[in-house]
């Protein structure tokens, strides 16, 4: 699982959580170290992404996500502050859970992506 966050605190407390719950993440501080990331390892089963960050923004990350065919396919969640929902069509996601975050919520739209992606391996 891949983390995108840019507030340092935020992305080492969510990586801390999901390690605590058993999954093995990844954390990545904008949009441009993302990639960098997916394209040096094997696909994670998720990226939780944050939409206002610098270097490379949310929207622009997952636009360049579904533009290569190697990572087109890796489901997101976005986690943000962001509150135009108007705007969140476009990014084709799997949940957007709003900050601060419902760690419940997020726990079990994680959850559910995760388990949707290990039955489609088999």
């Amino acid at each position: 699982m891949l983390v995108v966050e840019d507030d340092d605190d935020l992305r080492d407390a969510m990586l801390q959580l999901l390690r605590s719950a058993g999954y093995v993440p990844i954390g990545a501080a904008n949009g441009s170290e993302a990639l960098q990331r997916l394209r040096e390892g094997a696909p994670p089963c998720l990226i939780l992404l944050d939409l206002m960050m610098p270097v490379i923004d949310g929207w622009e990350f997952r636009r360049r996500q579904l533009q290569a065919p190697k990572l087109a396919g890796i489901p997101v969640i976005v986690c943000t502050a962001y509150r135009e929902a108007h705007d969140m069509g476009s990014l084709r996601v799997e949940h957007v859970v709003g900050k601060p975050i419902d760690l419940p919520a997020l726990l079990d739209a994680i959850s559910r992506c995760c388990a949707r992606e290990s039955i489609a391996a088999r």
